[in-house]
């Protein structure tokens, strides 16, 4: 099954995109080349010259210190050995890793890369998400500051794991917890399929199972929109990736074999994700209830000094439990039974049950602090638009029939994971989680940030979240 869309053959695909409905309107896609092909390493230096690199510049080189491999060679030394040849001079910025031997995009980093960068300066990103995360945000920051300085910028994708390659955005942490900033295209995309064969596989399945967030993500984006929260909503990004579930039936024996084809396929899936999420100008069409969810999680092991476990799968099994609350959602709420009244606390109601529900995690009350400065924005917005709430009372049988056809069941995104021999519960995650962790993620997930999404009609339509978590915990033996 072939691809509507097709990244690789940029000047069509530019062109395509503005055909799109939805596609914004005077916005150019600024990225020059994105290249998905065997040997695109040994082309490194045209890509390089592509993206308006000097030959005789800095090229500052940004990786972490994970060992990688490709076609039995170490990556890293491969990579700055093709550019020396080519006469180019790469200065190698590794960036260290903490006490779980982890790098976390976070200022510190994204300030020591920034620190390495100067007029006439370009960067060459070698990595998977983290890596060119905190490069990219990096490069635009200094371009703020420096904003006729050009920094010419090129993605040498290390894995198929995340969307953060063609995203003009960044989650950072800030006080523990993630947050999307504005951030900068690449310039060049270079996806090199022997480099992405040779990843680690539990890098490839999560770059499934990242994707898999559309799952849910669009029903969350749509019920944000009906209820007036965020007119944003078009339908471009779900013409954009295409019939995701069919793509990854028809492609996931290739992909779970790891041949060039295979590759090929989930890393323009890849790409096209970043795109859908970067022209709607909002993570939401590929971020919803699934990866609030997961952020608490990355929030619950960054205050235990623990690793984070790999983002994608991660997601993936979130997207199980999001999927699953649709479904239970979708058939059991009773427009009838809602007290308007009682949907709507105040202020003072929801900024003490931010700080009692994340005094565990942290005393300080900085986490608590960090997520009630998003979340007032929501609860503002959900005032505000009590009459749209009212309405969709009053429409449920259509928004039902809408919410329902954007929502996949869980059963399709497990079976799909099954056939790229993706972890399908939680203990297989590494680090795994506790029960009472995911739990707790699931039950405190809307309370993190301004998003709205499915899980904030728990909380605020007050439904009793035992009950739920016990429902959902039912419904998907084994998960948990």
């Amino acid at each position: 099954m072939t691809l509507r869309f097709d990244p690789g053959s940029i000047d069509r695909f530019k062109a395509d995109l503005r055909q799109i409905p939805g596609y914004p309107i005077g916005e150019d896609l600024p990225i020059r080349e994105m290249a998905f092909e065997s040997g695109a390493l040994f082309r490194l230096p045209q890509f390089l010259a592509v993206a308006g690199a000097p030959a005789n510049g800095p090229l500052v080189v940004v990786m972490d210190p994970t060992p990688m491999k490709r076609a039995g060679d170490d990556l890293k030394p491969l990579v700055l050995a093709q550019l020396r040849q080519a006469g180019w001079q790469p200065e190698p910025l590794w960036l260290t890793p903490d006490a779980t031997g982890q790098v976390h995009t976070d200022f510190m980093h994204i300030g020591r890369v920034q620190a390495h960068l100067r007029p006439k300066s370009a960067v060459l990103a070698v990595g998977s998400g983290t890596v060119t995360d905190i490069a990219k945000h990096a490069c635009y920051v200094f371009q703020r500051e420096h904003a006729s300085a050009p920094l010419p910028f090129v993605v040498y994708q290390t894995a198929n794991s995340v969307s953060a390659y063609t995203s003009n955005m960044a989650p950072v942490f800030m006080d523990g917890v993630k947050r999307t900033l504005p951030s900068r295209y690449p310039d060049v995309l270079v996806c090199d399929l022997e480099t992405l064969r040779d990843a680690p596989r539990e890098m490839t399945v999560a770059g499934v199972g990242d994707l898999l967030a559309a799952f849910g993500s669009y029903a969350d984006w749509w019920l944000a929109y009906r209820l007036g929260i965020d007119p944003t909503y078009t339908e471009f990004a779900q013409t954009l990736m295409g019939p995701l579930d069919e793509i990854f039936l028809a492609h996931a024996g290739a992909i779970r074999a790891g041949t060039l084809e295979g590759m090929s396929v989930l890393a323009k899936l890849i790409a096209l994700g970043g795109l859908a999420m970067a022209l709607s100008h909002a993570t939401t069409p590929l971020s919803g209830f699934e990866h609030v969810i997961s952020h608490v999680l990355d929030l619950i092991a960054e205050q235990s000094g623990r690793s984070l476990a790999q983002h994608g799968t991660q997601v993936a099994l979130a997207t199980l439990l999001a999927a699953e609350a649709h479904r239970i959602f979708l058939g059991e709420f009773e427009p009838a039974e809602v007290n308007l009244d009682h949907c709507y606390p105040t202020e003072a109601q929801m900024r003490a049950r931010i700080e009692a529900t994340f005094r565990g995690l942290d005393p300080s009350g900085r986490v608590a602090a960090e997520c009630w400065s998003d979340y007032r924005y929501k609860l503002e917005a959900w005032h505000a638009h009590r009459t749209d709430f009212a309405d969709l009372l009053h429409d449920w049988p259509n928004v039902r029939t809408k919410l329902a056809s954007l929502v996949k069941p869980p059963e399709l995104a497990a079976r799909i994971l099954r056939e790229v021999a993706s972890p399908l519960s939680f203990a297989e995650l590494t680090p795994p989680p506790a029960a009472a962790e995911v739990k707790f993620a699931f039950l405190n997930a809307p309370l993190i940030r301004r998003r709205l999404t499915l899980g904030d009609l728990f909380v605020l339509g007050g439904w009793d979240q035992e009950a739920l978590w016990a429902q959902v915990k039912e419904n998907l033996p084994g998960l948990i």
